[in-house]
């Protein structure tokens, strides 16, 4: 199933399009987690983070950046990050244009960084929905690891995404929903991709997990997620957002 995956990210995203209902739109994100540096903690990273922003503030190549620190909630081993910080982008030109910038001029931030990161993840992305309204000062996400069934492709499963997300909204759910592939610093892994789910806020994310009881068991929208995947090992993390895009 691995080989299917690389394929697809590797040659062409969007393969017989006439064959499915939807055509993602791929962006990409970095995924950097680790532990604090002796006496630091997350307050330190945050300060860290103001200071990133004050120094891109002048350096077009961020501008479509988008930058989210996690802080782990919810886990099997709350041992093994301390923090998760992502940049979101566009587009993988973007981001690795911002990398050129940040390889020849962004040594001195970096020799300042309060944490050590342990992995670093580049990563694909394709988003299911995306919640209406304001992020608040803290967001909520969970991630589950995902394993295809026989004979569901990566495109038919997101197309059940899709259409379980149009279901969701009609009931009032405002959750955001992705679909993520790791292009390098994964690792070796036993499944096909990870499913993020997330809300503007704690308490928004729990009125909608609450929804999904109350209207969307049962349904032949979640009946359809059941036939494409597999999903269990979830983790969840509170957010604060460092940096918007311009």
């Amino acid at each position: 199933m691995k080989k299917l995956v690389i394929l697809l990210l590797t040659f062409s995203f969007f393969v017989n399009a006439e064959d499915y209902k939807y055509e993602p739109i791929a962006n990409k994100a970095e995924y950097f987690s680790g532990k604090f540096n002796r006496n630091k903690d997350m307050e330190d990273l945050l300060d860290w983070g103001d200071k990133f922003v004050d120094w891109m503030e002048d350096k077009s190549a961020w501008d479509s950046m988008e930058t989210v620190v996690f802080t782990p909630y919810f886990s099997d081993d709350m041992q093994r990050a301390d923090y998760v910080w992502l940049n979101l982008w566009p587009s993988s030109g973007e981001q690795y244009n911002a990398i050129d910038q940040w390889l020849k001029e962004g040594g001195s931030m970096m020799s300042s960084l309060p944490v050590t990161n342990q992995r670093v993840v580049d990563v694909w992305q394709w988003a299911i929905s995306a919640p209406e309204g304001e992020i608040g000062d803290n967001g909520f996400v969970r991630f589950t690891q995902c394993t295809l069934k026989d004979g569901v492709s990566m495109r038919k499963a997101f197309d059940t995404y899709m259409d379980f997300a149009k279901k969701a909204k009609s009931t009032g759910d405002n959750m955001g929903r992705k679909m993520m592939f790791a292009s390098s610093g994964a690792g070796i892994y036993d499944y096909d991709y990870v499913y993020s789910l997330y809300g503007n806020t704690p308490a928004e994310y729990g009125e909608n997990v609450d929804n999904f009881g109350k209207n969307l068991m049962g349904t032949p929208e979640v009946e359809a997620l059941d036939e494409i995947s597999e999903c269990n090992n979830g983790r969840s993390f509170s957010t604060v957002r460092i940096k918007k895009a311009k």
